[in-house]
């Protein structure tokens, strides 16, 4: 709880990976993958509420086997996600919805905050959980979400021809240092990188949008953008964290 508010972590990892098999339960560090996103909720001071939302019998099996050795995971409450929502066209808020009713209606647990981690990005280091939270609690925000810097150089395919897109001249334009950062006059461009997604109940229930008209954009580091699409994402945070004599990606 922050501010009076109570908050609702939604761990969403259904099964069905065309990139990679099996990738929500694969081992990552020697922890499922889908476990680093469900620790990492348990860790927050602010957080009142973990559910994982999954339709994978795999990653189920898992959380059960670790209910073994782990007790902090008796507070997680299991949610058995509908298939019609775990489609590979599925929303992702189509899971945040009915996990939050669910809540609600079979947890006795009404949240004002939604947040949403999904175990494609498994490393938040250095508070980074808390940090948004903190950030979302001081601010006139009704959503956050966290995003990676980028120099506002694009090139786009259009009609078969290369174009460059980012509304100056390709060889003329400024160099990264001669960038302007400051927030009201910023040149950079923030990618939307899926780590954490946050919104007030009211917001996602009405507009069935994890995003609400008064966002904020949490800028993380690269290391903590990283999201699993491939097996060189696996190879990229395994050996990063060798690098960095990492054990642990929270």
């Amino acid at each position: 709880m922050i501010n009076g508010k109570k908050i609702l972590s939604i761990i969403t990892a259904r099964k069905g990976s065309k990139g990679i098999k099996g990738k929500n339960f694969r081992e990552l560090l020697g922890t499922p993958l889908f476990l680093w996103s469900v620790f990492c909720s348990l860790q927050s001071k602010y957080i009142d509420k973990t559910v994982i939302s999954s339709n994978c019998e795999e990653c189920k099996k898992l959380y059960f086997d670790y209910l073994e050795k782990d007790n902090s995971l008796y507070v997680v409450d299991w949610i058995q996600r509908p298939d019609e929502f775990a489609t590979d066209t599925s929303k992702n808020e189509e899971a945040l919805i009915h996990s939050t009713i669910y809540s609600i209606q079979h947890l006795n647990f009404d949240p004002d905050v939604v947040i949403n981690l999904q175990p494609t990005s498994p490393v938040r280091l250095g508070r980074l959980l808390d940090k948004c939270i903190e950030e979302y609690a001081s601010g006139d925000y009704d959503s956050l979400l966290t995003g990676l810097k980028l120099t506002p150089f694009f090139w786009q395919k259009k009609n078969k021809k290369w174009e460059y897109i980012s509304g100056n001249d390709c060889c003329n334009r400024k160099m990264r240092q001669h960038f302007l950062e400051d927030d009201e006059n910023s040149e950079f461009l923030m990618h939307d990188c899926g780590n954490v997604f946050m919104v007030d109940t009211d917001v996602l229930l009405k507009t069935q949008c994890r995003i609400g008209k008064k966002p904020c954009v949490f800028e993380i580091d690269k290391m903590n953008s990283i999201d699993i699409d491939s097996e060189f994402d696996f190879q990229l945070i395994e050996q990063m964290a060798k690098a960095n004599n990492l054990t642990s990606l929270i």
